[in-house]
């Protein structure tokens, strides 16, 4: 009887201690059977990027003469730890092929990623276009044996920023998809509002087409300084689908459009007076990205795109859109646990 009595003693003794192991654990905030986090974990990134910015005026018909960059794959580093990151890439005095000219870009960037608000900016400085189409102005232009027209006064600089709210926190990571600082193991997605604002600004010595052709264009076209502001709301999905039996091979679509204010101010090279525009207009990041993501090497393949148009009561005068390729090569350093009070406050 004293035996059954303690052996009954023992057995409620563990089922309390489970019990209040159970009860001490603390809900991380997301599906565990969907997502795997490795944010404890400081993750540096080898990146290889590609970036196109483009610069277009129109003629009186609508047809439009573009300026484009000439980069080559610019290298750098990221560093992601927690809810931040960091990257930075550039063309180290690099160019394209020589024919098209010599472009100089700089671009960084950092984000802030929470389980339910992302934050993701960027700033990129570029000098140096050549035009895409020349047979506009030399309908005998021969790509194989002539160099194509180049401007090497035509700068430009973007800042360009989004915050964005994910209603699917629990299943969904979209740092899974963008960082890999998290994993997603089960297929998911979510929709998402959120806010967008960017600031562009391009300058010329001259306008960007030749006196000769001053009657193919009107007055506004003949800009040397461009300034835009874009204030606008967004609202889209993101959908990652989880791949293999081991769920380390990944495929996410973005599309997130969205409507903006818009304000644009220019000054004409036959004009001391500034041209102000105020309109409302359409703004859209697209985004695809495929890859690996391992419990120490990760890998990805990314396909990014922003878009932007708008509704001036005439042509616009620059049609914006930057996009860019990018390839990750990461690894994963486990840390020491934050003993700090304050970091840990702050996520860290």
């Amino acid at each position: 009887m004293r035996i059954a009595l303690l052996c009954a003693a023992i057995t409620l003794a563990l089922l309390t201690a489970a019990y209040g192991q159970d009860s001490t654990w603390k809900d991380p905030g997301y599906d565990t059977t969907y997502i795997q986090s490795f944010r404890d974990d400081f993750v540096v990134t080898l990146v290889s990027a590609s970036t196109t910015n483009n610069l277009s005026v129109y003629d009186k018909k609508g047809t439009p003469i573009t300026f484009s960059t000439n980069l080559p794959t610019s290298f750098g580093v990221g560093i992601d730890y927690k809810w931040i990151t960091a990257e930075y890439t550039s063309s180290f005095g690099r160019t394209g092929p020589a024919e098209k000219g010599y472009t100089k870009m700089s671009n960084v960037g950092f984000g802030l990623t929470t389980r339910k608000f992302w934050f993701r900016n960027f700033y990129q400085q570029t000098e140096g276009f050549y035009l895409k189409n020349p047979t506009y102005f030399d309908p005998q232009f021969d790509p194989a044996t002539e160099n194509y027209p180049f401007r090497n006064d035509v700068r430009s600089s973007v800042y360009y920023a989004t915050l964005n709210y994910g209603f699917n926190s629990r299943k969904f990571s979209n740092i899974a998809a963008i960082w890999q600082l998290e994993r997603q193991k089960k297929s998911a997605g979510s929709f998402t509002v959120g806010m967008t604002y960017s600031l562009a600004y391009y300058h010329s010595d001259s306008a960007l087409f030749e006196k000769k052709f001053n009657n193919y264009f009107n007055k506004d076209e003949a800009l040397t300084d461009f300034n835009f502001r874009l204030v606008g709301l967004n609202a889209g999905y993101l959908h990652t689908f989880a791949f293999t039996k081991s769920r380390k091979f990944f495929v996410s679509l973005t599309l997130i459009p969205g409507l903006s204010l818009q304000q644009g101010k220019s000054d004409a090279q036959s004009n001391s007076d500034q041209i102000r525009k105020q309109t409302f207009g359409a703004h859209a990041e697209g985004r695809v990205v495929a890859g690996y993501n391992g419990d120490r090497w990760y890998m990805s393949l990314t396909a990014i795109a922003y878009t932007v148009s708008s509704a001036f009561e005439d042509t616009n005068p620059f049609a914006q859109g930057y996009s860019f390729g990018r390839f990750a090569l990461g690894y994963k350093i486990k840390m020491p646990e934050t003993k700090s009070p304050f970091l840990k406050k702050l996520g860290l």
